[in-house]
């Protein structure tokens, strides 16, 4: 009697994944492409639902580009109401794009063919990032021009490009980080230029350091300043929908808000309108607008004695970049933890301050076009970053490869091996 055949099994989506056939460049520009549609059509969708639940006045296609327009300003399209040009861009929603794609980008890597080997992985790379972010960047362009063409009042103004161009830039950047992470590049760059890994990895304890604390303080400045806040969303009385509204704003503007924060905690401060400043040493305000997260600013006038201690955070964090960058960095003399340690630190500062100039913006007419953090605070915070690193650095490296004859190092600190430290240092043996 023949043997029974064993009948073949479909083969599983894992087994399609580890046989991928597409080229890295197409799976990006999918990756690129998906997000941009999903964006899309969330917020005009959300739109339509809302003016559904409104009573349904005017058309619905104007409904479908009010949608359009919410994610133009997402992606730093300027919007047009009338004579006034609002350009400050809710940073949740950026933020979420960046992080979906940086999260996409694995499925990219496990999804893509090999690269051939005639060509080198990095140009591979390059080439993807290049065209999915060109993909995202055309979508954008396209909508935002699309919606400015209709000549509906408070429809995308020709800062579309601005728009697109700023997305490119956030999108490239998302993408060659979630690529290179995913596919194994940056560890090995990392492993073979040991000062770049710990410049990055001092760098991202830095801002991270940053954001945490800052956003610590403002959930303080909410919870001391929660009657003006609710206040303020009391009188507008926007009703139920209109509520839900205002809090899905405020929601996305938090980032923003935190970023202020930071801009607050550096010295400078920021403003809130031409000719004021809210900083740790002098709060002077104007009129506001009715908008409830600005209820959360401290009243105009002279702080308390406690407050301008607050600018001692920055420091800690700059210390903290120091020591993440030098915990795995074997530097052969003090000099080289401090540079390596300067190195994380004003790449920190550098990351801040792209993101600070980010969160500002115009919010209104007149003196409401110059609001967000000032400039000082972005050389201040990049230049007080770069100096506590180098010293949370050279500290750090002291108090691994020194301690006084009659000190037992803890347990935390025996790590192997020790850098080199300078003479005045050194333990007489």
């Amino acid at each position: 009697m023949p043997p029974v055949q064993a009948l073949e099994r479909p083969t599983p989506a894992a087994d399609l994944a580890a046989d991928p056939t597409r080229p890295l460049v197409v799976s990006t520009c999918l990756l690129a492409l998906s997000v941009a549609a999903g964006g899309l059509i969330l917020a005009t969708g959300l739109a339509v639902v809302g003016w559904f639940l409104g009573g349904a006045s005017g058309s619905s296609g104007q409904a479908v580009r009010t949608g359009a327009l919410v994610w133009m300003s997402a992606h730093g399209g300027s919007l047009q109401v009338g004579a006034v040009t609002l350009s400050l861009v809710p940073l949740l929603l950026p933020l979420a794009v960046a992080l979906l794609l940086l999260r996409g980008s694995r499925w990219v890597v496990a999804s893509s063919a090999p690269a051939p080997r005639l060509l080198p992985p990095g140009l591979v790379v390059t080439a993807a990032v290049i065209a999915g972010a060109a993909t995202y960047g055309t979508v954008v362009a396209v909508v935002g021009w699309g919606v400015h063409l209709t000549g509906l009042p408070g429809g995308a103004d020709s800062q579309v490009l601005r728009g697109s161009g700023l997305t490119v830039c956030t999108v490239a950047v998302a993408l060659a980080v979630g690529l290179c992470a995913a596919n194994g590049t940056w560890r090995d760059i990392a492993e073979r230029r040991e000062w770049l890994g710990a410049v990055t990895r001092g760098a991202a304890v830095g801002v991270l350091a940053m954001v945490a604390v800052s956003t610590l303080v403002f959930t303080a400045a909410l919870v001391l300043r929660a009657g003006p806040v609710l206040a303020i969303g009391g009188e507008l009385a926007p009703g139920v929908l209109g509520g839900v509204g205002l809090v899905l704003l405020c929601v996305a503007t938090v980032p923003n808000a935190v970023l202020w924060t930071a801009s607050y905690l550096f010295g400078p401060g920021f403003a809130v309108g031409t000719t004021t400043v809210v900083a740790p040493d002098v709060v002077v305000l104007g009129a506001l607008p009715a908008y409830p997260l600005l209820g959360a600013l401290p009243a105009p006038g002279p702080p308390a004695a406690w407050v301008p201690a607050l600018t001692v955070v920055p420091i800690l964090a700059g210390v903290l970049a120091g020591a993440a960058a030098d915990r795995r960095k074997q530097a052969s003399s003090w000099w080289r933890q401090a540079l390596v340690g300067a190195g994380a630190g004003l790449l920190a500062g550098l990351v801040l301050a792209v993101l600070l100039l980010a969160s500002g913006g115009s919010i209104g007419p007149g003196r409401m076009q110059h609001t967000g953090p000032l400039l000082a605070s972005l050389v201040a915070g990049a230049l007080t970053l770069t100096v506590a690193a180098a010293a949370g650095a050279v500290a750090h490296g002291a108090l691994l490869g020194w301690r006084p004859g009659w000190l037992r190092r803890p347990g935390w600190l025996r790590w192997p091996g020790r850098p080199a430290l300078p003479g005045w240092l050194r333990r007489a043996h």
